[in-house]
């Protein structure tokens, strides 16, 4: 068995007892301590920051510290499965290695049955109130197979070897089987949240976690599975049912249609920039200030300065019908980016590859013209860091 006492099942099995207890007879096992109503591990490192009295960095009067589970003032008992990076950490030759495994001490959280395992990293970053969490339906814990950069793979080397026009078979990530706490739906403050990890993403070895808030104004909304439809827009649903080949990227849904964006309408008000037309927008750029504009109003009329300043926009802008490169945002989320696309009467049309900026989805290819919505998600959190 490690000396580690993180690794120690014991000392850690003493550690949640003591918490369970109404006044713990204990609080401190090395760097574990029960700090009022949660249980922390302290790092051996001080964490710093810049003093501009100083002009230079000092240490923060607290040590870095990993919560690894709460007691809310219901009694409720949370474990955090996010990944806790101090616990057990590592440090050679100036090199640390922190922890991105599940630990001891969440193991016997989760195995035991009396803590609700959510990660604490998520509820933080959306500044959510954990002591109003309650769990509406949690799917359980899983194993999954996701991708990890591979420790013996060497750019340089990889670099060298195209250079002699050899063949590098190292590849830059291998695949691992891991834990993963499972989809869960809850409420905070009575909102409904819905977690879980990109299903789609993950069959390519993308692990992908994210939060969303769910619209359920008539409180119809107790499982993850019916979370999962609340997020389809009606018209997708319905071109699903029709059939339709719908293909999904994150939070955007593409479905095929065969109407094209790029022929303009036929009704008239479409409006051309003839060379005509050039040759006075030149002449109006140049003069289109001050005493000079008065005499080009005065000689070509009100009317025709209005049109000219119509067709001005038109040139500035471009032909509204011609695709090109475009960002599709779905509220603070990183964009995706489709190699060809053009919005028309509110609706947006995409064709080509569609590509994520923040790498979290696999790039996908759209044979055709389709349309791009986002889900109905109210709200969507960006989540950093690991879940376990």
């Amino acid at each position: 068995m490690s000396g580690k006492i993180c690794d120690n099942k014991e000392k850690m099995q003493e550690v949640l007892g003591n918490f369970q207890l109404p006044k713990p007879y204990k609080r401190n096992w090395g760097n574990f301590r029960i700090k009022g109503n949660v249980i922390e591990y302290i790092s051996n490192k001080y964490s710093s920051h810049w003093d501009n009295e100083q002009n230079k960095y000092v240490s923060n009067p607290d040590p870095i510290t990993n919560v690894i589970a709460i007691k809310t003032k219901q009694g409720k008992l949370l474990g955090n499965a996010s990944i806790l990076p101090l616990v057990g950490q590592t440090s050679a030759w100036g090199n640390t290695q922190s922890n991105w495994r599940q630990t001891v001490i969440q193991e016997l959280m989760e195995k035991s049955g009396r803590f609700q395992m959510i990660p604490f990293n998520v509820l933080q970053e959306a500044k959510l109130d954990v002591e109003t969490f309650e769990t509406l339906e949690d799917k359980g814990a899983e194993t999954i197979q996701r991708n990890r950069p591979n420790p013996e793979y060497n750019r340089n080397d990889e670099y060298n070897a195209e250079g002699k026009g050899e063949l590098y078979t190292i590849p830059k990530e291998v695949a691992e089987s891991t834990h993963f706490i499972g989809a869960q739906l809850f409420s905070v403050s009575g909102t409904k949240f819905l977690f879980d990890i990109d299903r789609v993403e993950i069959t390519h070895g993308i692990f992908n976690p994210f939060l969303v808030e769910i619209p359920d104004e008539n409180n119809v909304v107790n499982t993850v599975a019916e979370a999962y439809e609340m997020l389809i827009p009606s018209e997708v649903k319905q071109s699903i049912q029709e059939g339709k080949d719908v293909k999904r990227q994150g939070e955007w849904f593409f479905t095929p249609t065969e109407f094209n964006p790029t022929i303009p309408p036929t009704d008239g008000s479409t409006i051309v920039v003839t060379e005509e037309d050039k040759a006075k927008l030149k002449v109006y750029r140049n003069n289109d200030y001050g005493t000079k504009r008065e005499n080009l109003t005065a000689i070509w009329g009100e009317e025709e300065i209005k049109r000219l300043e119509a067709l001005r926009v038109v040139e500035r802008n471009g032909d509204p019908y011609e695709p090109k490169p475009m960002s599709l945002r779905a509220g603070p989320n990183r964009p995706n980016s489709a190699e060809m696309g053009l919005n028309r009467d509110g609706v947006s049309y995409v064709k080509g590859k569609i590509s994520h900026t923040g790498r979290e989805h696999k790039t996908i290819e759209l044979e055709g013209w389709h349309t791009a919505q986002p889900n109905t998600a109210i709200k969507s959190f960006t989540i950093t860091g690991d879940i376990d």
